[in-house]
């Protein structure tokens, strides 16, 4: 028996070293099925713990078994943030695997959303539950570009065809920690086995291994500037939308241009607010089905739990009990962000020209939307809050734990860079716009 772990232990270790040693760049003609590499028992998971890079040289094991093939449109080279343009620390590859399909500029709405390789696969469910283009940012620092790779190309080869056919993918990294396989390539889906698992859910992720923050602005931004339509839902991977939204959304904006949805017409600028909520278990289709779990305490307004001001949209009581006409969007209401709502943080329908995000706050430290929320108001923007329209975060109800957990002391450092930040920002938003109370400072 000990021989027999040995020889799994060298076989392993030689599948991983072949990576590393003969290098990415020369197994690239490998089949996308991983290699057969034999699992780890308990005594190679200790082993492993004295082998510090043991998940990036898997990772590159991944890169390796992957067919790259060169593509026409990675002729440019990668490009600054849409905010902080070529002085910041990110750059961007748009389009490192295009939808198959093109939209025109009023077609649809594009819902632009954001991930790391660990989320991926949430891309899946929402190209099943969204009829227009998908517009994804992924944060691939170094190895992380070799996990994203393989998990995009087994989506696009294996998953929904949707995927496919919807979904543009954008890749962006630190500019210290570039891809570490040639982003000029994608993957040839060809090679692709279907029949073997995707079996990269395992690996450590290099930004978790370096404790690297999450830059989910520019995330939001790379994604938003990259949509094809002109309407944009700028959302998380998480977040599944309504039956019918997108094109529900483009009737009613056509009411309003025949002088039959007066209130949302009236007003400008304006934003599109999309209620969000979390369920127990089951993602409703409609406001019916939202509605009936709502009410039997089996879906709640998002984050009710750990923030209860964040997603408290104006008038929910009433919101959730009227179920509105079966198919149609509608303006249910029509608010400000002002004081009481100062803190709250809306998803909104808008067009690409809204605000960015500022893409010096990271998702880890926090607060990172309030800033473009408060220009939002010091800018007089106008709310409309959309009926039957509505997002759901996937099952599961999160509840705040009681103290302070591991989970939030390690997020300390990133919460006091954000704050600072945060003040800054602050600074500047006052010296450009000069100082409003009704806009209050969370």
């Amino acid at each position: 028996m000990a021989w027999t772990r040995s020889w799994r232990r060298w076989q392993r270790w030689a599948c991983v070293g072949a990576a590393v040693v003969v290098g990415a760049w020369l197994l690239l003609a490998a089949p996308c099925a991983l290699l057969t590499c034999p699992p780890r028992d308990p005594e190679e998971a200790t082993a492993a713990t004295q082998h510090p890079h043991a998940d990036r040289e898997a990772a590159l094991l991944a890169c390796s078994t992957l067919s790259f093939v060169p593509a026409d449109h990675h002729q440019q080279q990668p490009q600054g943030t849409p905010q902080l343009g070529n002085s910041s620390p990110y750059a961007v590859l748009h389009d490192w695997l295009p939808a198959s399909r093109t939209f025109g500029l009023n077609e649809s709405v594009t819902y632009t959303t954001h991930t790391t390789p660990e989320m991926i696969s949430h891309v899946g469910e929402l190209a099943a539950r969204w009829s227009g283009p998908l517009s994804v940012a992924v944060f691939v620092p170094h190895t992380d570009f070799c996990l994203a790779a393989a998990r995009v190309s087994y989506l696009r080869a294996c998953g929904r065809a949707e995927v496919r056919e919807q979904v543009s993918w954008h890749f962006f990294w630190p500019r210290d920690s570039p891809p570490a396989a040639d982003w000029h390539l994608v993957v040839d889906e060809k090679t692709c086995d279907c029949n073997a698992a995707e079996s990269t859910a395992s690996i450590k992720s290099f930004r978790t291994d370096e404790g690297l923050p999450y830059p989910v602005n520019v995330a939001r931004n790379v994604a938003r500037s990259a949509a094809p339509t002109w309407y944009v839902l700028p959302s998380d991977v998480e977040l599944y939308p309504s039956e019918g939204l997108a094109q529900q959304f483009l009737n009613m904006i056509s009411r309003m241009a025949e002088g039959l949805e007066v209130r949302a017409a009236s007003v400008w600028p304006r934003v599109y607010v999309v209620p969000v909520f979390e369920v127990a278990s089951v993602v409703p289709a409609s406001k019916e089905e939202l509605l009936q779990q709502y009410h039997h305490h089996d879906a709640v307004y998002f984050h009710r739990h750990v923030c209860a001001h964040c997603q408290r949209f104006p008038a929910i009581a009433e919101w959730v009990m009227h179920p509105g006409t079966p198919g149609t969007v509608k303006t249910f209401s029509v608010v400000k962000r002002e004081f009481p709502y100062h803190r709250w943080e809306p998803i909104y329908i808008c067009t690409k020209q809204e605000p960015l995000y500022d893409e010096r706050l990271s998702w880890e430290g926090l607060q990172d939307k309030m800033t473009q929320m408060h220009e939002l108001c010091l800018q007089e923007y106008h709310l409309v809050i959309l009926d039957r329209a509505f997002l759901v975060h996937a099952p599961g109800i999160k509840r705040r734990n009681k103290g302070k957990s591991k989970d939030e002391a390690w997020r300390e450092p990133f919460v006091n860079k954000n704050s600072k930040v945060y003040d800054e920002i602050m600074e500047e938003m006052q010296k450009k716009y000069g100082h409003s109370e009704k806009c209050r400072r969370h």
